[in-house]
């Protein structure tokens, strides 16, 4: 095994799964682009929607049918600091910005910047949650 496959970084399949026909293997993705994809599952995830670890999963989608105020939105941050720090232990959570993106579509976006601990290479992502249903917005 070489020194970057035994790296704290890791390896994991790519999402969604895909398959290199040819040499009869699902891809891979490793380091960096492996925790991008990590955090994509992990928003992606409610609450509850996975068997084996029902603790697993975004808070957000706890907040659907709530108002959308500023109250709400720092909830959101603290809880969804807290929770990326324990899932995803490769990173260092550097700020979380919760914020409405697009009133008339229901639509708020969570813009996550971190640095990875071992490379200190820092990146961000931004995730959009569709809060149409339901949701009184305020601004």
């Amino acid at each position: 095994m070489s020194k970057q496959e035994k790296s704290f970084l890791g390896k994991g399949w790519s999402f969604p799964p895909s398959f290199d026909k040819s040499r009869a293997e699902i891809e891979m993705v490793k380091e960096g682009e492996d925790i991008k994809e990590s955090l994509q599952i992990y928003f992606s995830t409610k609450i509850g929607e996975r068997i084996v670890r029902q603790d697993y999963g975004c808070i957000v989608y706890d907040y659907l049918y709530r108002t959308i105020n500023g109250n709400t939105l720092s909830s959101i941050k603290v809880s969804l600091t807290n929770m990326i720090r324990n899932y995803e232990p490769r990173i260092l959570v550097l700020n979380v910005e919760v914020y409405v993106a697009n009133e008339k579509e229901g639509i708020i976006n969570v813009k996550l910047d971190y640095a990875i601990q071992s490379t200190n290479t820092r990146d961000n992502i931004v995730f959009p949650f569709y809060i149409n249903e339901g949701t009184n917005l305020r601004s």
